[in-house]
């Protein structure tokens, strides 16, 4: 009994020093930004590693009112809330027909959803700008939000139907009995029983749309209209980076989403192990 409790003590012991070692490796750059948010640009560039001498704090205000927090805020937000709301709903519905209809047309429309999985965001990048052009939404944030609906519809539908399949479809025939429509059944049944899946797509696709650059860099042309990332992005041009306003940005851009994290924690490891459970 010794050595077994022996041996089981060693090996808590390396996992422990290995967790460690990860979450050091995972805070380090998260550090490494701080630290250098408080430096001026010459020790940026010239001490990159080092402490600060001393710390500037202003650099946060200026950097708040050099890239309008505020808009970029408020347009980031509303880009990533309409996003998910499209996402989740569309994903959810058109997952939910084809299981319970399925069809010759709606398992072609299946392997089409999930083979664009497959298809290079790079090469849809001209084709992208023409069509919304055409259509009038260019330079527009609901270009952008819809630009996330096609992007993201895919890997939510392949959740979503996984989800779906789990689910008693005896509860939705009882419904009808009771004299329950297609519509309320969806609203008031199925979508509550999906939650936990939702709640897997709403953190890791809201954690990609806050941080994304690449969409609003091509979709986004006016300054008006920036997201948090674009404006930072904004900061580095061909002659000239300004790493002291672009560092205490970075730091600002975090603290909502984090926030968010830390305020629905609970709910949302619970949908994440549930989903992918499901999935």
């Amino acid at each position: 009994m010794n050595g077994i409790n022996g041996r089981q003590t060693i090996s808590s012991t390396i996992l422990y020093v290995i967790m460690c070692i990860a979450a050091f490796l995972f805070l380090f750059p998260l550090l490494f930004v701080f630290l250098n948010s408080l430096k001026p640009l010459q020790d940026i560039i010239s001490h990159p590693l080092s402490l600060p001498k001393q710390f500037l704090w202003s650099n946060y205000t200026n950097a708040w009112k050099i890239v309008n927090f505020p808009l970029l805020i408020r347009n980031t937000f509303i880009v990533t809330l309409f996003s998910l709301l499209g996402i989740i709903l569309f994903a959810t519905m058109v997952a939910w027909w084809h299981i319970r209809h399925p069809s010759r047309y709606s398992k072609i429309l299946t392997t089409a959803i999930i083979m664009s999985i497959l298809i290079p965001f790079a090469s849809i990048m001209i084709p992208l700008v023409q069509v919304l052009g055409r259509i009038g939404i260019n330079n527009t944030l609901f270009g952008a939000v819809l630009t996330y609906w096609g992007i993201g519809l895919a890997f939510a539908y392949f959740l979503m139907r996984g989800a779906v399949m789990a689910l008693p479809a005896e509860l939705e025939e009882a419904a009808k009995i009771d004299g329950y429509g297609t519509i309320p059944i969806f609203f008031t049944i199925v979508l509550p029983l999906l939650a936990p899946t939702m709640m897997s797509v709403l953190v890791m696709d809201g954690f990609w749309i806050w941080n994304d650059v690449m969409v609003p860099l091509i979709v986004i042309n006016n300054h008006a209209l920036s997201t948090i990332q674009l404006g930072i992005n904004r900061l580095f041009g061909m002659y000239n980076s300004r790493w002291e306003v672009a560092l205490p940005a970075l730091v600002l851009s975090m603290i909502p989403i984090l926030v968010v994290f830390i305020a629905a924690q609970k709910r949302i490891m619970a949908g994440i192990l549930s989903g992918a459970v499901k999935g």
